[in-house]
């Protein structure tokens, strides 16, 4: 079992690497052909100025930076002794981060090119989810602190259903549902409780 793991994780590491240079050097090479296309139609500058072009060169740096590593990480080594797999590519954590800024930059290096530089904006959803994790992992050391404000929150519908509450909502201790219903139609007048009160009394 642990072998055929082995196995799965070393082939998916493999194509996953494949998949990442090849949608790496398509994204890259469409982005420059529309970015081509609009600047001779539109009589546009090739190449796009000052921070949009700082974010294009980050963000193309940030992705072959990822690619190394993972090749680093996930490449499997065959010697004498058989197949040493490394890191699983399709993990979570650290390695699911880097697929989304991977992907995040792939966006708006496509879509800036086809829609405009604004798209980069869009980038500030890495820091944003990422602090959100960051978020997820401290909240249980913050409500060690500060347990009304992180702390678990009760049901709505908790304090209603407590034996007090039933009975404070009643008006009387120790007063059942039921025992309310029957007082409040009998101080209305209703004749149906009256006669079961008498039967109840003899």
């Amino acid at each position: 079992m642990a072998n055929a793991s082995s196995k799965r994780i070393a082939a998916a590491n493999e194509t996953a690497l494949r998949n990442l240079v090849r949608n790496m050097v398509i994204i890259n090479v469409l982005a420059l052909a529309v970015r081509w296309m609009k600047a001779r139609r539109h009589v546009r500058p090739l190449w796009p100025s000052g921070f949009p072009l700082f974010l294009n060169v980050i963000g193309f740096i940030a992705v072959l930076f990822i690619w190394r590593w993972f090749a680093a990480i996930g490449t499997p080594r065959r010697d004498a002794s058989g197949i040493k797999v490394g890191d699983d590519l399709g993990g979570k954590g650290i390695v699911e981060l880097a697929w989304d800024v991977i992907y995040m930059t792939w966006i708006c290096t496509l879509g800036s090119a086809l829609l405009g530089n604004w798209v980069w904006w869009l980038y500030l959803a890495i820091p944003g989810f990422g602090a959100y994790k960051v978020f997820g992992i401290a909240q249980p050391f913050l409500a060690m602190f500060m347990p009304g404000i992180f702390g678990p929150k009760a049901p709505k519908g908790a304090a209603a259903d407590t034996p007090a509450a039933g009975a404070a909502a009643a008006g009387e201790p120790g007063e059942s549902k039921r025992q309310a219903k029957l007082r409040a139609r009998m101080e209305k007048g209703d004749k149906r409780v009256q006669q079961q009160t008498r039967r109840q009394a003899q």
